[in-house]
């Protein structure tokens, strides 16, 4: 079932970044007094399609999810179009008629990723509040002097009001190798922290990048919420609303290292040091041995945690003008930060681990999709960037490609020839073909190794 959900959620975030993307060359080529003949969502066979319209313009659903395109009259340099209508083909309109169409596509990406964000900070984003709650020894962050329990309030004067925007600033600095000055306040003191990104690897170059690289990991208080009847947990005297202090002797600040312990002690007694009330207790917790899909034995104790406390949460919401601005700035920095990894990807600076092809994205789409709207629309509004900087690329058989034979058409007076187009048309989906294997190469062995 969570297949078929993923695969349905892949195709539907697909075919609304294709069909936005297409309706940009559609919209724009009409405006420009261009005849479109035909509409596609998808590739291949039409599984559904319809006529309307003065022109009589044929709009499709095709077999094949993983794109679109708009037909229009003389796009290909047709000799049989009907002298009445010649001044309606593409290749008849001036160069800079069709350089309009052709960018239309991309910006209208970016333009809906503005949209996107402006809902979505509209709406408010949920998140963590940028507290510390582990500094990992040897890390960048223990050698800036990091203690738990500061709150990280700003990255280089700009202002953090979430785990995600420190993530986010992190990584942007982290790209360039640049030092970082980050602002904590506790207990009404205000520190400065310097980090130095100068040595940092390139394979570290990731989304889980401040955990990882950095050393840091949110502040998340580990209180029992539930107990399932029978388990470990429950045995060992845990109730609703207490607080774990320390598993081991270890002190317990995030729930990810509280899994950690318990998954690595399968069978093994665990001396937990607990808060309940204004009493500290001892209990011996056994988690019981469950085996893992690697055919590994990790320990389970049957407990969900409690929700986190409201200071420890946040909601980064904005009003309606506010959100757009935020929804361009947004947008912006993203569209930097790809163009960036992609320049630094080129010259070797960043593994091109990172790339991601149609089995990551699938697998994004049903995740966010599992989170609610808002998590869906940002990633719509991440891939839509992505999609639009890619097709901007100088590469032939994309738009930018395209837009760069335009460019020199512009300077030397008249268009590049049938021959030299047709060459680069070939690179270019060789390009495409080695990029999209790569893709997958990396989407496969990532779930190899899950």
């Amino acid at each position: 079932m969570d297949l078929l959900y993923t695969i349905f959620m892949f195709v539907l975030a697909i075919g609304i970044l294709v069909a936005v993307h297409e309706f940009g060359h559609y919209w724009v080529a009409r405006r420009l007094g261009v005849k479109v003949l035909k509409f596609s969502i998808g590739f291949g066979p039409s599984l559904y399609s319809w006529r309307r319209g003065r022109d009589d313009t044929e709009y499709a659903i095709s077999a094949i999810p993983l794109g679109g395109y708009v037909k229009m009259l003389g796009e290909r340099g047709d000799d049989d179009i009907p002298p009445e209508e010649r001044h309606r083909a593409f290749d008849g309109k001036p160069v800079a008629h069709r350089f309009a169409i052709v960018a239309a596509g991309p910006i209208f990406n970016l333009l809906f990723a503005v949209l996107a964000y402006a809902v979505v900070y509209g709406i408010g984003v949920p998140g963590l509040a940028p507290v510390v709650g582990e500094v990992a020894s040897q890390s960048l962050a223990a050698q800036a002097g990091l203690q738990p329990g500061e709150r990280i309030v700003a990255v280089d004067g700009n202002p953090v009001r979430s785990w995600q925007d420190l993530r986010m600033a992190l990584v942007d600095r982290a790209m360039g190798r640049e030092t970082v000055s980050l602002r904590t306040e506790q207990g009404g003191q205000v520190q400065t922290h310097v980090l130095s990104f100068a040595r940092l690897s390139k394979d570290v170059l990731n989304a889980n990048l401040v955990e990882e690289a950095v050393g840091l990991a949110p502040y998340m208080p580990v209180v029992v919420g539930e107990l399932q009847d029978g388990s470990a947990a429950a045995k060992a005297g845990l109730q609703p609303g207490d607080r774990i202090l320390a598993v081991g002797g270890k002190p317990i600040n995030t729930w990810s290292t509280f899994i950690d312990q318990i998954q690595q002690s399968p069978n093994k007694p665990l001396e937990f040091r607990v808060q309940r009330g204004e009493r500290q207790l001892a209990l011996t917790v056994v988690p019981a041995a469950h085996v893992s899909k690697d055919g590994k034995a990790v320990g389970r104790i049957g407990m969900v945690p409690a929700p986190l406390p409201e200071h420890l949460q946040v909601l980064d919401r904005y009003g309606p003008l506010a959100a757009i601005g935020k929804g361009v700035k947004e947008t912006i920095n993203l569209s930097a930060m790809t163009l960036d990894m992609l320049w630094k990807m080129a010259k070797g600076l960043v593994s091109a681990e990172n790339l991601g092809g149609p089995i990551a994205i699938a697998q994004f789409a049903g995740q966010s999709a599992h989170g609610g709207l808002v998590p869906f629309l940002a990633f719509l509004a991440m891939i839509s960037i992505s999609l639009g900087i890619l097709n901007l690329l100088p590469i032939p058989v994309l738009d930018g490609g395209h837009l760069f034979f335009y460019l020199i058409e512009i300077v030397k007076g008249s268009p590049v020839s049938e021959a030299v187009m047709a060459r680069a048309q070939q690179v270019g989906i060789f390009l495409l073909l080695l990029l999209m294997s790569f893709a997958f190469y990396n989407d496969i062995t990532r779930l190899l190794n899950q």
